[in-house]
């Protein structure tokens, strides 16, 4: 009885500690990579506020679309959360299988964060309606929670694909008959599209999921917003 209350205390010990330590981690780590801030990517936008004008950086387009059980998700839907967006297709027969294989490896490292989501956008809304990305997602056993498959308007979803510095079209002479980026964009809880800088101080601006390098940078990249986020949550409290 004694090994097995020491047992319970060790348990209720650690499920009270270590998130705890996890955030400590997160915001004070040792490792420069948590110390850093990453870069608004796009233009400033200018805005009116109370009569004056002010710079802000620049927000994803406003969208609605459709998940797998059609509720609509919008860009207001997913604030407060990061998010990683890219576009794929359902029947896509060449670089959309490798894509999401490696996301799907991005989610389970951070499944454990609420705050964190991938957010996949088809470009072929007429063969990928909510019920055919919901047969789609449970199939490859896909998190439910934590991964957004979307469908919508077509048009709309080419516009925001041009809203997010990536390409989405159809294009017959393709293989599949779409073509879009293996890229993705790292989407911050206020919309903003966030990047690191290269050695020559150049916004990245997005990442590649089939090159191994900028899918590290991807990974820790993920790493570093957690952390600003946790930060600013923090001193948001202490004000």
């Amino acid at each position: 009885m004694v090994n097995k209350s020491l047992f319970n205390r060790a348990v209720l010990i650690s499920v009270l500690v270590l998130p705890a330590l996890l955030y400590l981690f997160f915001v004070y780590g040792q490792s420069e990579v948590f110390f850093q801030t990453l870069d608004y990517v796009g233009p400033e936008e200018v805005v009116e506020v109370d009569g004056t004008l002010d710079t802000v950086a620049y927000r994803i387009p406003n969208f609605e679309l459709y998940d797998v059980d059609s509720n609509v998700v919008s860009r207001a839907s997913l604030d407060s959360s990061i998010y990683v967006l890219s576009f794929f297709f359902a029947t896509c027969p060449t670089i959309c299988p490798a894509m999401n294989f490696h996301l799907n490896e991005i989610e389970k490292r951070f499944k454990g964060y609420d705050q964190f989501k991938l957010v996949s956008i088809t470009v072929d809304p007429t063969k990928d309606t909510p019920v055919k990305l919901k047969q789609y997602q449970q199939e490859r056993n896909y998190s439910t929670s934590k991964w957004t498959f979307l469908t919508g308007n077509q048009e709309a979803i080419y516009e925001l694909a041009i809203g997010v510095y990536l390409n989405a079209f159809e294009d017959q002479t393709a293989e599949g008959g779409f073509l879009h980026s293996t890229s993705v964009v790292l989407v911050d809880w206020d919309g903003h599209i966030r990047s690191r800088s290269d050695d020559l101080g150049n916004i990245v601006g997005s990442y590649d999921v089939l090159e191994v390098t900028q899918l590290n940078n991807l990974e820790d990249d993920i790493k570093v917003l957690i952390a600003e986020y946790e930060r600013d949550k923090h001193n948001a409290k202490d004000e």
